[in-house]
């Protein structure tokens, strides 16, 4: 039985191309030639992978959560302290600018808002995606509460949804053009919170 030629390419680099392309453009901007151009495959090597662009664009999006997780947890496991940890995260923000790239905000809400609630399965990705995040800050914040950095009557997950709520705010006012000041400002404040 002919089994077809074996793959060339590394499915995971492709998928990371392929979420960039997304990220940049969205969904609906992004055309079978941006994503063709973007990972150097052919169609048919494409399509024999993802049969659709959709498939290929959930594929991304679920690349991108376990990505962001991931980081997110090596970061906390890496920090001096939680609260550094959070410090270090809502700086995040900004890194675009440091880079001289032009700011492409989270590509979760990037996609919620292009998508809002109006596809369920996309809008189980993002559940998904974001309680991922959540869980992360929430044991931030349990370790921050271990150390004496929060208050013992803190409540961690009203605590953690209201983080994320402000990285989702600072990326998108950084995507409109507040300046950096400001955001830190910003930031400053929403730490002011965690006592």
């Amino acid at each position: 039985m002919n089994r077809g030629r074996p793959r060339t390419f590394d499915p995971e680099q492709m998928l990371e191309q392929a979420m960039q392309v997304f990220w940049q453009c969205g969904y609906e901007a992004t055309s079978l030639q941006d994503l063709l151009a973007a990972t150097g495959l052919s169609k048919s090597s494409l399509y024999q992978t993802y049969p659709s662009k959709r498939a290929l664009f959930e594929a991304a999006l679920r690349h991108y959560c376990a990505q962001r997780r991931r980081e997110l947890c090596e970061r906390l496991q890496a920090a001096v302290s939680p609260r550094e940890f959070l410090r270090s995260w809502l700086l995040c923000a900004l890194e675009a600018e440091r880079a001289g790239e032009t700011p492409r905000g989270c590509l979760l809400v990037n996609v919620a808002s292009e998508f809002s609630q109006a596809d369920p399965e996309i809008a189980a990705l993002l559940r998904s995606g974001i309680e991922g995040l959540r869980q992360v800050l929430g044991e931030a914040l349990l370790r921050a509460q271990a150390c004496g950095e929060l208050d013992a009557s803190a409540d961690v997950p009203a605590l953690a949804g209201y983080l994320l709520c402000v990285m989702s705010g600072l990326r998108i006012q950084r995507k409109a053009g507040a300046s950096a000041e400001m955001l830190h400002a910003a930031i400053e404040v929403a730490l002011g919170c965690l006592r």
